[in-house]
């Protein structure tokens, strides 16, 4: 019995070695060396110096792209300011921060899925339309909370944290966000603007600008003025940060171009979009203990109603 159990321990041994020499494992260091890799080729102009599949897809601002145009054409630089999340589990990871663009900044959000060590999707959205007072000034340190690993107390299944973006999306629909699992100080980041919640040392919105008070709803009642988003979709939440409690995912904005918005009360007010369009957001959201942190995100304007590249349509 001991020749046996020295046999399957032997075994044993020699198999989690080969897996832990096995050159398609990729771990947290080595996706976020990948991406790094991925960016540092895109300044360069240069598709040969990435880990690229050869069944590579690329989309830009949803539009499928080769790896030679949009950023890969314009990049001349990287920010100071990025973090990155990853998905051990899916085998992804996402790069957020700042490119320049010839010697503009831009905000960049790039989901990568691995495979084998090599990149087979990245899914970048693109906001180019920032200013130093309005979006960067407040886009100089990672958010509170979003480089912080969770202790395993502190984690919840990756099905829950998928929830908590349900959860909020649908109070959209219902326009009542008492079930939206907030947890106080919390923030929601725009494109490097505060749009709820207060941060330390962080810019207030310019005048003209959204308030930031708290993220909880007066009543658990959306503002009636959201109305003007006809719905949200499509919605993925493809990559999940257990470690991090970070989620990230494509949600998709419609506005279908409402002119004047009627209130329970009978009041009428003025509809923020009378045109039109739909906004694709790159939306994080960080949970600890099941509560809701924070959100930070990159967005943009498309033409109503357009694909996010990836299959998931407005219209079926």
């Amino acid at each position: 019995m001991k020749t046996l159990s020295a046999v399957l321990l032997c075994v044993g041994s020699a198999l989690t070695a080969v897996r832990a020499q096995d050159p398609g494992v990729c771990d947290r260091a080595c996706l976020e060396r990948i991406a790094n890799q991925y960016i540092a080729a895109m300044v360069a102009h240069d598709a040969g110096k990435a880990p690229l599949a050869d069944s590579f897809v690329f989309t830009e601002n949803t539009v499928r792209l080769p790896p030679t145009e949009g950023l890969w054409f314009t990049a001349a630089g990287v920010g100071d300011f990025k973090f990155l999340i990853a998905d051990l589990k899916t085998g992804q990871v996402v790069w957020t921060g700042i490119i320049k663009e010839h010697a503009k900044p831009v905000l960049l959000s790039v989901r990568l899925k691995v495979v084998n060590r090599k990149i087979t999707e990245a899914e970048s959205i693109v906001a180019r339309d920032v200013t130093e007072e309005r979006n960067l000034a407040n886009l100089k340190a990672i958010p509170p909370g979003f480089d912080e690993f969770l202790a395993p107390g502190e984690r919840v299944s990756r099905e829950q944290m998928v929830r908590v973006t349900d959860i909020y999306f649908a109070a959209l629909d219902t326009m009542d966000a008492s079930q939206v699992p907030w947890e106080e100080p919390a923030f929601r980041i725009e494109n490097g603007i505060i749009t709820c919640g207060t941060i330390p040392n962080m810019v207030r919105p310019t005048a003209g600008g959204p308030p930031s008070g708290s993220c909880i709803s007066p009543g658990g009642k959306v503002p009636y003025a959201l109305k003007t988003v006809h719905n949200v979709k499509p919605r993925r939440t493809p990559v999940i940060d257990e470690e991090k409690g970070i989620t990230w995912g494509l949600y998709s904005f419609n506005h279908r171009g409402i002119d004047k918005i009627t209130t329970p009360d009978g009041s009428v007010i003025e509809s923020h979009f009378k045109s039109p369009n739909s906004m694709p957001w790159a939306d994080m959201f960080k949970t600890k203990n099941g509560k809701l942190k924070g959100i930070f995100a990159f967005g943009i304007t498309v033409p109503y109603g357009t694909p996010d590249g990836w299959g998931g349509r407005m219209f079926e």
